[in-house]
């Protein structure tokens, strides 16, 4: 239309800028991704810087959420380690390795969800999303565990930061959905526990969690839990060729799960203790 950019005669537009490439320059590469024994060294000092911002926070703050401040730390200090959410084992961290609290996993790239259970690399460029990593921690009344094999009740519905019980049924999506993939495509998924409260001298921070290696999807299933509302459920099994579970993990598990079974009468009957 009349007094528009578009009417303005071709002879007195402007003439566009020219970007000018010297055809003699050398290409800009990205840099090439880091060798195992980079990655390891990377981990080793992030694992070190975190304690050390942990500690000293702890020791000046009391607490006050120590563990989110020294997060924040490492991240500030531009180290990074084990970037993206990798499927599969991870360099410098085999089955058995021990972590003091969530921040130092996602510190480590071991898992990067902060709260949920389940971590999971999100659907990109044509591929689904898929689970890389689970915690259990016991959060979840439906739960099923005996070391090798449990049934890993999915995410959602769940009053993690007050009751910790189930208050509304799941939908299959984001993690749950995720973990399906995994059935589907064969995927297995790092699973780590929540061992429990431990003395000073065996955790900085008194809490331990133990990577104990990789599991298979090997079913699933939606069902009423304890409380009456509608869960998912996965079947993770195990794979060959691993390192035994730590009989320290398995006897705070039997322990943990006895304690389950006695809490609460409606979810008793739905745990077993091996």
């Amino acid at each position: 239309p009349p007094g528009t950019a578009l009417d303005v005669p071709a002879a007195r537009r402007a003439p566009r800028a020219r970007r000018l490439v010297d055809p003699g320059a050398p290409a800009v590469l990205p840099p090439p991704p880091p060798s195992e024994e980079e990655e390891v060294a990377r981990l080793q000092e992030a694992r070190a810087l975190y304690k050390e911002y942990f500690v000293r926070i702890k020791q000046a703050t009391g607490g006050g959420r120590a563990d989110l401040k020294a997060m924040s730390e490492v991240g500030a200090s531009g180290l990074k380690c084990c970037e993206g959410r990798h499927v599969g084992s991870l360099p410098g961290m085999p089955p058995g390795t021990e972590f003091h609290n969530r921040a130092e996993m996602q510190v480590c790239g071991m898992h990067r969800k902060w709260l949920s259970g389940i971590d999971y690399r999100p659907a990109k460029d044509g591929e689904e999303a898929v689970a890389t990593a689970l915690v259990s921690s016991g959060g979840y009344e439906d739960d099923e565990d005996d070391g090798d094999e449990l049934w890993y009740t999915g995410s959602g519905g769940n009053d993690l930061l007050s009751s910790r019980r189930q208050t509304g049924a799941q939908k299959l999506e984001k993690g749950n959905l995720a973990l399906k993939n995994n059935l589907e495509s064969g995927t297995p998924v790092r699973l780590l526990r929540y061992v429990g409260e431990v003395p000073p001298e065996r955790s900085y921070s008194q809490r331990l969690f133990i990577y104990d290696g990789l599991y298979a999807v090997t079913d699933y299933k939606y069902e009423v839990g304890a409380r009456q509302h509608g869960v998912f459920k996965f079947k993770l099994v195990r794979c060959a060729g691993q390192p035994p579970l730590r009989k320290e993990a398995s006897a705070k598990l039997h322990q943990r799960l006895v304690d389950l079974a006695h809490r609460d009468g409606t979810a008793g009957e739905r745990h077993r203790v091996s």
